[in-house]
């Protein structure tokens, strides 16, 4: 029994890592030249590092799908923000990070992501785009977008009043007869 499973185990590790990684391109005029020459839709991955494509997936790893339908339908584009040329091509597309998926000709939007995504709401989103015609730009925001002003704060000036003396003032009690003398005052004689 333990041998099946160790051998399960060793194939199914053989074959995922068998699948070819999809060839990241990082020139987004190289990208689109090749849009055009192959007919297939561009897929924009916006984040930031080395490797920075996998963290637009919450897993941070590309399931066996995902890989295959990059690989396969996609032509597929790093834009590292980290750069000054990643940062401003994602100022164009207004994302600070996520997905953009072209449409066949590479001259339109048909999906845009600000934020990350599931693993399966990638493999969803690449079967959607991958074969059909588009006809709208589907966007979704998760995050702030790119476009956003920045926090605008004032530098508030501390007001000082000048100390004024205090002088206690003495207290001195009053005096107030605590009986009353009757409006008409009568003497015993009549």
């Amino acid at each position: 029994m333990y041998t099946l499973m160790a051998v399960i185990a060793l194939t199914t590790t053989y074959s995922t890592a068998n699948l070819s990684n999809p060839a990241w391109m990082s020139d987004y005029g190289a990208a689109r030249e090749r849009v055009a020459a192959v007919g297939k839709p561009m897929a924009v991955f916006v984040a930031s590092g080395q490797e920075g494509w996998a963290k637009v997936v919450r897993d941070g790893v590309f399931s066996p799908e995902a890989r295959k339908l990059l690989t396969e339908k996609f032509v597929c584009l790093y834009v590292n923000t980290d750069t000054t040329s990643g940062r401003t091509l994602a100022g164009a597309f207004a994302v600070n990070k996520g997905l953009v998926i072209s449409d066949r000709s590479g001259a339109s939007q048909a999906y845009s992501l600000s934020g990350d995504l599931t693993g399966t709401e990638l493999v969803q989103t690449l079967e959607k785009y991958s074969d059909r015609e588009v006809r709208s730009t589907e966007t979704v925001i998760r995050e702030a977008p790119a476009a956003v002003r920045p926090a605008v704060s004032y530098q508030v000036q501390p007001v000082y009043y000048a100390p004024q003396q205090y002088v206690p003032q003495q207290y001195a009690p009053q005096y107030v007869p605590q009986y009353r003398y009757p409006a008409t005052y009568t003497t015993g004689s009549t």
